[in-house]
């Protein structure tokens, strides 16, 4: 009897209280005795501040929903997403929505989300604030300067992923901007990082050619069609010439027949 009572408590938790796995709004609490912070990060007075007022978050939960601007269905698909990109591609990523900064940039509030939580060394955070007017939103790299991130994931190409997906975001379809967001980051990284390439209005990775390369192959194209077109002519003149001797050769006796012959006979024919 008191197994069955325990068994229908669970079920009636699980049906009322549901539990989200993915805990997208979980913070911890940051204090001056535990900071929570990776044991990298060192802590002085120029960034003590900025740790406390940053959230304590569980790095493997990915999406933080903060603005609440997903579903639950929503969160799970872009969680899929986001695992399936850093299994795939060994670089972390973490997505914010929030509707305050904490009175910081965008792009600081970004980056000390992501140096203040245990993410991985090589990483990308991208952020969507609502607070205000118009939204706004920031991706920003984390690694070495030198590293594959910010190979990958330059500043032109970072400015179009962002150009693209904001028309979404202005139309609050959030969920539609952060899964083509996910999307593109994928594309860029399964590329060949040689060359330069950007996001074109369709929403595809194109590759740009620089105009050096557009001067170059002009130059061979141009070069490869005059050459076509004196062969061409040279066996249009050789055919000419062919035709010409054709009607002026005997094949019976391989004499060249000449205009002076045909003269010369017919002035003998009228002497005799």
């Amino acid at each position: 009897m008191k197994f069955n009572r325990c068994f229908f408590l669970v079920i009636f938790s699980f049906l009322f209280f549901p539990i989200n796995s993915l805990a997208s709004i979980n913070t911890y609490t940051r204090t001056n005795d535990n900071l929570l912070v990776p044991k990298d990060v060192v802590v002085d007075d120029s960034n003590i501040q900025e740790i406390l007022e940053t959230p304590a978050v569980n790095s493997l939960e990915k999406i933080y929903d903060y603005a609440d601007l997903y579903t639950e269905g929503e969160e799970q698909k872009l969680y899929n997403q986001v695992i399936n990109f850093i299994n795939t591609s060994n670089i972390d990523v973490a997505i914010v929505t929030t509707n305050d900064t904490n009175n910081y940039l965008i792009s600081d509030y970004a980056y000390h989300f992501y140096d203040y939580n245990d993410f991985k060394k090589d990483g990308v955070v991208f952020v969507i604030c609502v607070a205000g007017g118009s939204p706004e939103i920031f991706m920003g790299n984390i690694g070495d300067k030198n590293g594959k991130v910010f190979s990958i994931y330059s500043d032109d190409r970072i400015r179009d992923i962002l150009q693209y997906i904001y028309s979404d975001i202005k139309e609050s379809k959030y969920y539609s901007a952060t899964n083509t967001y996910i999307k593109i980051l994928d594309g860029f990284f399964n590329l060949n990082r040689v060359g330069d390439y950007r996001v074109s209005a369709g929403g595809k990775i194109i590759k740009i050619i620089p105009w050096i390369e557009i001067v170059i192959l002009s130059v061979a194209l141009s070069f490869i069609f005059i050459m076509f077109f004196v062969y061409r002519l040279r066996e249009y003149k050789k055919l000419s010439y062919r035709e010409f001797l054709s009607k002026r050769i005997d094949e019976s006796t391989l004499n060249v027949k000449l205009e002076e012959d045909e003269f010369c006979n017919s002035i003998i024919s009228d002497k005799k």
